[in-house]
């Protein structure tokens, strides 16, 4: 008796083995697989093109599968036959019942032990164990399961096989085990990892406006046409280089017949350049470098990928009448990620002045975003600037002394330029200082 329960606790925990390396394996992150082969261990190596190919990874899966579901028809099997006889005996010795009665009884209590010791030890504690030390089991499991795949493929080959064609037939389409996580899963997971002491704050700020980032549009962080700085075609290259000797910045774009018609952009270093080499018979056109035209709708994540395809670091910005709504640098990108840079290129300087009674003077087109710390809390609006704010508020065009309440800020209108207030001052209500 003592050797047919010892087969059936093996049975039980050949069962947890593979429900660890089941639950290890889909639990494992490929970061870390990878981490350990690029430093040099050989079960990392081999175990990492698996976890990176759905097709090896859903056989590997199968496997652990496969090898639960036999191991639990067996054990099943075997302690019906080998101990509820024995039980049964026992039952009809003592209690004096009808042999078929104690049977049933036999059965039921044999069903219930095992399926509770089967649930505890088979699976509730492999599972617990695999999920916290995941990548370490993944990598003790890859051996031992690359030999049971060998030993189970036919049954592999069969079932899998079986199991798309059956959700073909229901019009269902087949899924693959992948190591991917949505924007929102992986905002968790970095939430978690601060939480648990992986990540420092400041880490963690800049990784979640990172994925952040990558959902906003070229709208929402572009320069505005009014502010970009360009100059015309037509202009002399005498004409060119004293523009660009009074240009604060680097690079200047240049249009045709008006600021819509955008041609590219020239930098200022070639521009002094061919002055000082060619003079007037230099050409401003020749020293044009073609930047590209990008919807006004296209998110930052694609953006990054056609700036590195076209190996530019700056792109203008149109609206669907094909006019030039803005300007999006690269710097512009690192600034909406790193609120401490601030990107210069193209444009005016924005203006922030702290006042001497704790009111902040801005810029009309200072991000809404950004400015949210000197408004005490979140405005409800979908503007992308200050002036976007006051436009959606007053529900006209804004005049100098307008004043706009917040409930917790006043903004006042004290610049207006273009039917748009390019100066406005923030004062926080209640005494409190904006900074």
């Amino acid at each position: 008796m003592v050797s047919v329960w010892a087969i059936a606790i093996g049975l039980i925990f050949l069962n947890s083995f593979f429900v660890a390396a089941e639950f290890a394996t889909v639990a494992a992150r490929t970061t870390v697989i990878r981490k350990s082969a690029l430093a040099g261990d050989r079960l990392a190596t081999s175990l990492l093109p698996i976890l990176e190919t759905p097709r090896r990874l859903d056989e590997y899966i199968a496997t652990c599968q496969i090898a639960i579901t036999f191991s639990s028809l067996i054990l099943g099997a075997y302690t019906e036959t080998n101990i509820g006889p024995g039980w049964a005996a026992w039952l009809v010795e003592h209690f004096k019942i009808d042999h078929l009665i104690a049977e049933s009884i036999a059965a039921i209590a044999i069903l219930i032990i095992f399926t509770l010791l089967q649930i505890l030890i088979g699976e509730l504690l492999p599972k617990s164990v695999s999920l916290q030390h995941s990548e370490r089991i993944a990598l003790f499991m890859y051996w031992p399961l690359r030999v049971t795949s060998v030993i189970l493929r036919p049954f592999i080959w069969l079932f899998n096989g079986s199991g798309v064609a059956l959700l073909k037939l229901l019009g269902v389409p087949a899924s693959s085990h992948r190591h991917v996580h949505s924007l929102e899963e992986i905002s968790l997971l970095l939430a978690e990892s601060k939480d648990g002491g992986l990540l420092e704050p400041e880490e963690h700020e800049r990784l979640h406006q990172a994925l952040e980032l990558s959902e906003k549009t070229a709208r929402q962080i572009m320069i505005p046409s009014p502010q970009v700085l360009a100059m015309p075609i037509v202009l002399s290259m005498e004409e060119a280089y004293r523009r660009v000797l009074t240009s604060p910045y680097t690079r200047l774009l240049v249009h045709g017949t008006d600021v819509d018609d955008v041609l590219g952009y020239v930098s200022v270093k070639q521009v002094i350049q061919s002055w000082f080499t060619d003079g007037e018979r230099g050409s401003l056109k020749q020293l044009i470098k073609p930047v590209p035209f990008i919807p006004e709708n296209l998110t930052l994540g694609r953006l990054i990928t056609l700036l590195k395809a076209k190996h530019s670091h700056v792109a203008v910005v149109m609206d669907e009448h094909g006019a030039m709504m803005g300007l999006i640098t690269v710097n512009d990108i690192l600034a909406e990620l790193i609120h401490d840079i601030e990107s210069d290129e193209f444009k005016h300087p924005e203006i922030v002045e702290v006042l001497e009674d704790g009111s902040v003077r801005l810029s009309g087109s200072y991000k809404l975003n950004k400015a949210i710390k000197f408004f005490g809390k979140t405005p409800e609006s979908d503007a992308e600037t200050i002036n976007g704010l006051v436009l959606e508020i007053l529900e006209r065009v804004p005049e100098v002394g307008d004043v706009v309440d917040l409930g917790t800020a006043e903004v006042r209108i004290e610049k207006v330029e273009h039917h748009a207030a390019t100066l406005v001052t923030i004062t926080r209500k209640g005494g409190g200082k904006n900074v």
